[in-house]
């Protein structure tokens, strides 16, 4: 049985490789792949989990982003870092309007909710609304300025190894492509 070390390793390595050929090596421009990052960015830290994909796709289709960098962010978020990524923002949120937390009164009047079709959704939408505004307004605050954070990072860091890249390659005149142009010329 392989070692948990092994399979973090197999995964960094795979994680890097991804880096390196989806978002260095895209052919796009770096602000486009940026855009897709920082787009990802975003929806990662929204709470809409099974459809977040199809919002990066969607928000990267309008506003001419690379689509391919920005879906695998959202993975981030899932099932299992629920709870370590959204509680956070939940937190900022109630803080920033002010409100209490929810405390065992709350959850027990969960339990014993309102007789009657009609008070029951009220008494339910209201509890679901307590939870969801403080909830979306964290997931803003911490989602916007991550997503610009990333997107200057990625850019930079693109423009950067591009340009490093470019001044690596040698130099290779182009008599080579004009020897080829002229024998096509004799041939013919």
């Amino acid at each position: 049985m392989k070692s948990l070390k092994h399979h973090l390793h197999r995964y960094s390595r795979r994680a890097r490789r991804f880096v390196f050929h989806s978002m260095l090596h895209a052919d796009d421009p770096p602000h486009r792949i940026a855009l897709g990052v920082a787009i990802g960015t975003f929806f990662t830290f929204t709470p809409f989990i099974g459809v977040q994909m199809v919002m990066v796709v969607g928000a990267a289709w309008l506003l001419r982003a690379n689509k391919a960098v920005g879906v695998p962010l959202v993975w981030i978020s899932n099932p299992a870092t629920f709870v370590p990524i959204f509680y956070p923002c939940y937190l900022i949120g109630r803080t920033v309007l002010g409100w209490e937390g929810v405390g065992k009164e709350w959850w027990k009047q969960l339990t014993k909710p309102p007789a009657g079709f009609a008070e029951a959704t009220q008494f339910y939408w209201n509890r679901t609304m307590e939870v969801f505004s403080p909830l979306m307004l964290g997931c803003l605050m911490v989602g916007v300025p991550l997503s610009i954070f990333s997107y200057l990072c990625t850019r930079i860091i693109i423009e950067r190894y591009r340009l490093r890249m470019a001044m690596k390659k040698p130099h290779r005149p182009r008599r080579r492509l004009a020897l080829v142009t002229e024998q096509d010329r004799e041939i013919g």
